[in-house]
């Protein structure tokens, strides 16, 4: 992970752009909690519920810090120890991870009511050297959000098994990470995810999009959540065919961003060559190329002197007009003149550059900044 990357992932900013992030976050807020409303990613806005006594717990910023704890960094030769997890915390995220698919089919239902998409869920996210934080109370609609927009979230194996991946372990230095994915048939396995960094940098942005939300809103348990939705579906949802659905549209979405970037990559690539190719062509014409510059330059300070003479003549005829001077009929005689040689100039500079560069280069492909920009890297490279 590069250094700018480190320092994203763990909140960090410059100091001369600390004043600019505070008030966007501020913005961002105003836009993701207008008048008792969240904004989902989608762009859905969910009603929300007050909380009687609302949670002013000052502590709960969950922003990514590094660890004082122990238990995820020490400077010590010791390995850290991470602390055991209670029985009914571990008992929670089972319950997480024997219904992820139920929820997953349930996902339109959950993400248009924002009790439902508060729902806490226990499974523990942890990072080497930032430990839990950032990753703390993640969300029921957190969760749906990052299947939803994140690669390998929802992974298909060889044999056709389907998983989805519920709890991030590793390190955003190295990368290496380890973890945990529940089957379809209710099997957890443990998985290493590529490109790691992104994923849990994917989960930590969505999960504190909704940080202020967890403490002022009214969310059902996940117990709570499945005792509704059973009762609602009363067993005619047709379970697998939307799971199915589910699949697919991850699958094409992520093709879809593959090919997006793909796209971009090539564009990126094709105009590095492309200026390369014209730079050959400007090296051989060396000197008329930089005659060119010189004429050119000359030309366009003639006409910009002129143009200027010009707009101030319009301006004192401007000046008459308001004062009574002289009339609309006079104003517009004298002035259409002007604007007139105003266009004149620009076409006659823009005539010189066509016909001179076609004339040097036999194509109508190299222009003026082009050349401009040749001659900058032969400068650069030479004072190197």
């Amino acid at each position: 992970m590069m250094m700018n990357e480190n320092n994203e992932l763990l909140g960090g900013s410059t100091q001369g752009h600390s004043t600019e992030s505070s008030e966007k976050k501020c913005q961002d807020e105003k836009e993701t909690f207008p008048d008792g409303k969240i904004v989902l990613l989608n762009g859905t806005q969910l009603d929300c519920y007050p909380l009687a006594d609302e949670d002013t717990e000052t502590e709960f910023q969950d922003k990514l810090e590094l660890d004082t704890t122990g238990q995820y960094v020490t400077m010590r030769k010791c390995k850290p120890r991470i602390a055991p997890v209670s029985d009914e915390s571990m008992q929670k995220q089972q319950l997480f991870a024997d219904n992820a698919f139920y929820l997953l089919a349930h996902m339109d239902r959950i993400m248009n009511d924002s009790r439902m998409f508060l729902a806490p869920v226990a499974a523990r996210n942890g990072l080497a050297y930032t430990g839990t934080s950032g990753f703390k109370r993640p969300t029921l609609g957190v969760y749906l959000e990052w299947w939803q927009t994140s690669d390998e979230t929802m992974l298909i194996d060889n044999e056709g098994c389907r998983s989805l991946v519920f709890t991030l372990a590793g390190s955003p230095l190295s990368g290496m990470n380890r973890c945990s994915s529940v089957r379809e048939d209710g099997k957890i396995e443990i998985v290493s995810l590529s490109s790691f960094n992104r994923h849990c940098g994917s989960f930590f942005k969505i999960n504190a999009r909704y940080t202020e939300a967890k403490v002022r809103y009214q969310a059902y348990t996940l117990q709570e959540v499945l005792d509704i939705l059973h009762r609602e579906d009363n067993g005619k949802l047709d379970y697998d065919h939307v799971i199915t659905t589910r699949f697919m549209q991850h699958e094409i979405d992520r093709l879809n961003r593959c090919l997006e970037q793909s796209l971009e990559r090539l564009t990126k690539e094709s105009s590095h060559w492309r200026e390369k190719y014209l730079f050959a062509l400007i090296s051989l014409k060396e000197d008329e190329a930089r005659a060119f510059l010189a004429e050119n330059e000359e030309l366009e300070t003639r006409a910009i002197q002129e143009t200027e003479h010009l707009k101030m003549q319009k301006k004192a005829l401007k000046a008459q007009l308001k004062r009574g001077e002289i009339d609309n009929v006079s104003y517009q005689r004298s002035i259409t003149p002007m604007n007139k040689r105003i266009e004149e100039l620009k076409f006659q500079l823009f005539r010189f550059r066509r016909d001179k560069l076609n004339e040097i280069f036999q194509s109508n492909e190299v222009d003026s900044g082009t050349i401009e920009r040749y001659f900058r890297e032969k400068d650069k490279q030479s004072m190197n």
